[in-house]
């Protein structure tokens, strides 16, 4: 059976982003010079969150795709080929008499590409997934609504600060050649090491 487009990258994204957790907890123990004893609870809570967060991503990168399409068609005019000629293609002439054929070529939309890229990585994209990991986490982690808000103001201008260091790139290479439906792979991929500094905060919330 072949699994729908949003299956698959979901799928994908909590078996990449459970292994970050994994990696995470045990470069904490490392780091604390203590032997490595998995937390299972941290583990669910972070997996419980990407299976919460993954579809709003997934119609997220869907929703500007179609607002701001990558490619665009234009009109582009070249010289007929010798066999196009035989077959008796019909042609314009151009203001010297010139035989041209003109043909619709899909080129990339270079202005839709960066209002992308700075509505998902600079703007609303990083306030979005920022906000729904402290908040869920704090949820999850039966928090009372004042400290989830006391997290909130703490951590969400430091997190969105260090995802500048991560993901306008990644961002920008999604946005510019893969497909919608794969997007959220590819980004999972790339944020391999950012889940992992996302467990890390997860575990000192």
């Amino acid at each position: 059976m072949k699994l729908s487009p949003i299956a698959v990258a979901c799928l994908s994204a909590l078996v990449i982003d459970s292994c970050s957790n994994v990696i995470a907890q045990r470069l904490k123990a490392w780091n604390e010079s203590k032997p490595f004893v998995f937390d299972r609870v941290l583990f669910s809570q972070f997996a419980f969150m990407v299976v919460l967060t993954a579809p709003i991503n997934f119609y997220w990168q869907c929703w500007l795709e179609r607002t701001f399409p990558g490619w665009k068609t234009v009109k582009q005019e070249r010289q007929p080929g010798a066999s196009e000629e035989e077959k008796g293609i019909v042609f314009k002439h151009d203001g010297e008499d010139k035989k041209m054929v003109e043909e619709d070529v899909r080129v990339r939309n270079w202005w839709n590409i960066f209002r992308k890229w700075f509505t998902d990585c600079i703007t609303m994209g990083a306030l979005l997934n920022q906000s729904m990991f402290l908040i869920l986490m704090g949820f999850l982690k039966h928090k009372t609504i004042d400290r989830i808000v006391q997290d909130f103001r703490q951590e969400l201008f430091g997190l969105i600060f260090d995802s500048y260091k991560v993901w306008p790139i990644a961002n920008f290479l999604s946005t510019t050649y893969v497909p919608v439906e794969k997007r959220m792979i590819f980004l999972s991929f790339c944020g391999l090491l950012w889940n992992i500094y996302l467990s890390l905060v997860a575990a000192r919330l």
